[in-house]
């Protein structure tokens, strides 16, 4: 009898230790998200600046990918297309909104209207931000325009 008891304990002790895991495993893929688009965004903006060279950062619910110069034309992608770690966590509120008067020498197109984060070699960048979702969590990165500063919060 005392051993069917310390079985069944320990069964309960596993399964509440799984779920645990189980929690833990998925808040970790969805902070690697996270600070997957928000180092994609930086890259960009960093290689915009050392180069010479307009950047862009194309998101999509699941996917981000970047392109030199222009988002619209696939023969400029320079980083292949990275994907959501899980099936569970989307790209929301993307947000990139052109300025109201185009600006000479800033391209703004788009595939998507305003989901294309662009930074210009000049160190500025089209301000705007996104989400990244999971269920209740949500990681918010925005990119300021004047600075192209990428945070996260």
């Amino acid at each position: 009898m005392e051993l069917m008891v310390t079985i069944a304990l320990a069964s309960i002790l596993m399964f509440i230790g799984i779920l645990a895991m189980r929690s833990f495993l998925m808040s970790n893929r969805e902070a690697n998200t996270a600070q997957g688009v928000r180092s994609a965004l930086r890259a960009a903006s960093e290689q915009a600046l050392s180069e010479g060279r307009t950047y862009c950062v194309y998101f999509t619910s699941t996917t981000w990918t970047l392109y030199k110069s222009d988002c619209t034309v696939s023969a400029n992608k320079a980083g292949g297309v990275n994907q959501v770690d899980d099936t569970s966590i989307t790209l929301s509120s993307i947000s990139f909104p052109p300025p109201a008067s185009p600006v000479t020498n800033q391209t703004t197109s788009c595939p998507t209207t305003n989901h294309c984060a662009y930074f210009y070699p000049r160190g500025t960048g089209l301000g705007g931000s996104l989400q990244v979702v999971r269920g209740s969590k949500t990681y918010t990165i925005n990119v300021e325009g004047l600075t192209s500063r990428v945070s996260m919060a």
